[in-house]
């Protein structure tokens, strides 16, 4: 049986590595892996964000670590304060805040009115679990900087695995005593060499023979025949008795047309896309530390990596540091039209202002935009999402990928669903 796979990223190219028939994948860009790519800069490469391989789910976490040889790593990320680095999560350094700001997050987490509230927003859980002084300091302009949505209209779907910090470990933390938190994070491993689209490429060496890359193609029309599905392309027309889409849901509704109330709930499904700029620098004062979260709104960026940190193969030429700056926006803002020269101008001034790296010490950087970078769970994301899966279910058109399920689907999380989606295909041949 075949199949054809609409878009070519790690949903797509490892469900032709699950699935025992032939498949065809019609991928849009140059190449597979969507925002799995990495890509070459200063003699090292940068991914799609800072990439990491863990999961609590052992079957995908083994098919992830089994595609290629890769470094175990310690995770050591910070968040970067008024001027002073805390270890990331917020709540397990108290210690590194000011004395006003220290006392103040202890108190209002141990005296919590809002505790016994339910959450019914991202808000509403930051405020009964933290209490306000974690959240007015770092949870809540963090997570409108990420999002560019206010928390307080994003349901509870991204925060709702947060468990809430023993009182014990809180006032550890205030007194100096860091802790832990999150510890399936704690070590993850990364590719070796070739960055994580390697992750990618082992999937696709594992489907060759039985399945064919088409890249880049152009859609035209997507129909059901008698016999199956016939996707009309510039490379041709293809034809078979499946079909799985893998690419995001906007882009894939170009080509069906479905009902208006279908169209609305689509137009209903919010999502972000990203500036990410990598610069070279001399030298920086992030030390021995991966990714730095920054929620100042007065800073363009979100987080930062130190790319040196996932081993010699991500140093740069000659020495330095390599660091990526992530800077996410809503399609159609005025962040959208920022050309690539005045982005990085921008991030090296915010990396010269915090002190992270002094602008005279950037020797090159490079910017890249991707359209299609993170869900929003706003509070309509779950009924929007419902309408346009039962037409989709309906109309034969299973979706398989963090875009194609319009969830916010880390890789593991995809590794499984695209194992699901194989043994559903393979029930039904």
């Amino acid at each position: 049986m075949t199949t054809i796979i609409l878009g070519g990223g790690l949903a797509g190219v490892s469900l032709s590595a699950f699935l025992d028939g032939e498949s065809i994948i019609l991928e849009a860009a140059g190449r597979a892996g969507g925002l799995c790519r990495s890509f070459d800069f200063g003699g090292g490469k940068f991914d799609v964000g800072p990439h990491i391989l863990f999961s609590k789910n052992e079957k995908a976490l083994s098919e992830l670590l089994s595609s290629c040889p890769t470094n175990r790593l310690r995770r050591s990320n910070r968040i970067f304060h008024a001027g002073r680095f805390v270890k990331y999560p917020f709540e397990n350094e108290l210690s590194a805040l000011s004395a006003g700001e220290r006392d103040r997050c202890l108190r209002e987490f141990l005296d919590n009115p809002y505790r016994p509230y339910p959450a019914q927003n991202m808000l509403q859980f930051f405020l009964k679990t933290f209490g306000e002084g974690i959240t007015r300091l770092y949870l809540q302009p963090y997570n409108e900087k990420i999002w560019k949505f206010d928390p307080a209209f994003m349901d509870t779907q991204m925060v709702e695995r947060i468990p809430r910090p023993p009182d014990e470990d809180i006032k550890k933390s205030a007194a100096g005593e860091a802790t832990e938190g999150y510890l399936h994070q704690l070590y993850f491993n990364y590719p070796k060499e070739g960055g994580i689209e390697s992750v990618v490429r082992s999937f696709a060496a594992r489907a060759r023979g039985k399945a064919s890359v088409h890249a880049p193609v152009q859609l035209r029309a997507i129909a059901r025949t008698a016999r199956g599905w016939q996707v009309d392309t510039d490379r041709g027309v293809f034809t078979a008795p499946k079909i799985v889409n893998c690419m995001p849901l906007h882009e894939l509704f170009r080509y069906i047309s479905p009902p208006d109330h279908v169209k609305e709930a689509l137009a209903g499904l919010k999502y972000n896309s990203i500036h990410i700029i990598v610069l070279k620098a001399k030298k920086d004062a992030i030390g021995d530390n991966f990714a730095v979260n920054v929620a100042d709104c007065g800073i363009i960026f979100h987080r930062i990596s130190k790319l040196n940190f996932l081993g010699g193969a991500y140093a740069p030429e000659g020495g330095g540091s390599l660091i990526m700056a992530e800077i996410t926006f809503r399609p159609g803002s005025d962040a959208a039209s920022w050309s690539d020269s005045a982005l990085i101008a921008r991030v090296r001034e915010d990396l010269h202002s915090t002190g992270l790296v002094d602008k005279n010490d950037v020797e090159d950087a490079v910017c890249r935009t991707f359209k299609y970078a993170y869900v929003i769970y706003d509070l309509a994301h779950k009924q929007n999402k419902a309408q346009v899966m039962k037409y989709l279910d309906e109309t034969g058109i299973p979706c398989c990928g963090r875009f194609a399920e319009f969830e916010y689907l880390n890789m593991d999380a995809i590794i499984a669903s695209s194992l699901e989606m194989a043994g559903r295909l393979k029930k039904h041949a």
